[in-house]
């Protein structure tokens, strides 16, 4: 499959950290070869399909007859689509589902009982052009560059400074990616450190005050896995010039773009899209049941109490 997120090395990851079993599905109608749908899915203990954490996206991939015609290619995708959501019904889902920005079309879901809304995330073509930098991040660079940062791959030894890095930012932030650094060692033991790519920014004394992990192959589009900033070093330019050290480093690696896998929460979208990406939609689906029901009550009575906060 032509995606980062279903190499081998990525499934075992999974299975490793998250205790999920993935399973690869290819779809087609009649035992023909093509059309056909591939799809990773992954089961709980129970044999229901989840999204692990950390997992931007469950890969989906459409293969259709060679033809220009839109109308022989929606048929198409509406035919191998719904057999995907009779796997989904099958087998249940707990929670959501991310499909890739690829999959525009989510219509057999919505007709067989499920939900789906649509969340953003920005995609960078590679190489970059420096020019489409905001000004403000423009200056961040060239301040962490007159101080003395350099970015670079981390080694093993890194690996620890890296989660310390993460750990600060998930304190900062309120969330946690729940890694340590022996997962780092695991994830570039299965995809290798060409695949799973972790960067640093060091200050000119050699700390690690910036990381990001990055989940790449050539001629696709790499993954913006996980990222941290230490406190103390969230005003330096150490982030700005991680980010834009990285997107040149991909694009000597061969990738074709990259994504940050998310702009959905206000103050993360602002910072994503000072570097001048194309905003890009993709869908999430999850069953219509009771306890959907109750999350969506829930989450739309805090942004009405979040409204009414702002207005005071």
């Amino acid at each position: 499959m032509g995606s980062v997120l279903a190499l081998e090395g990525w499934l075992e990851f999974n299975r490793y950290k998250w205790g999920v079993t993935p399973l690869k599905v290819r779809l087609t109608e009649d035992d023909k070869d093509i059309p056909a749908i591939e799809a990773i899915l992954y089961l709980d203990k129970k044999g229901c399909i989840v999204q692990p954490p950390l997992n931007p996206y469950l890969p989906v991939i459409f293969y259709p007859t060679p033809t220009h015609k839109r109308s022989r290619l929606y048929r198409q995708w509406l035919s191998l689509s719904k057999l995907l959501v009779e796997e989904f019904r099958k087998r249940r889902v707990r929670g959501s589902v991310a499909f890739p920005p690829e999959v525009v079309d989510v219509r057999q879901w919505q007709w067989n009982g499920f939900t789906a809304e649509v969340r953003y995330t920005f995609h960078i073509e590679l190489p970059y052009k420096t020019e489409m930098i905001d000004y403000s991040d423009r200056k961040q660079i060239n301040k962490a560059l007159r101080s003395g940062f350099r970015c670079e791959i981390a080694d093993k030894d890194s690996y620890a400074d890296v989660v310390t890095c993460l750990w600060e930012t998930e304190a900062r932030q309120k969330f946690r990616y729940r890694l340590a650094p022996r997962d780092l060692e695991v994830g570039a033991s299965l995809l290798g450190r060409d695949v799973f790519r972790i960067y640093v920014c060091r200050s000119n004394s050699g700390e690690v005050v910036s990381a990001r992990i990055v989940i790449a192959l050539p001629e696709t589009y790499a993954m913006d896995w996980v990222a941290g900033t230490k406190n103390h070093f969230l005003s330096s330019g150490a982030t700005q010039l991680l980010i834009w050290h990285i997107l040149e480093d991909l694009a000597k690696y061969g990738a074709r773009g990259f994504d940050f896998c998310g702009a959905n929460l206000p103050t993360i979208s602002a910072a994503k899209s000072d570097w001048g990406g194309n905003l890009v939609p993709y869908f999430v689906v999850r069953p219509l049941n009771f306890r959907t029901i109750v999350g969506y009550t829930i989450r739309l009575l805090k942004q009405k109490m979040s409204k009414k906060g702002e207005r005071k």
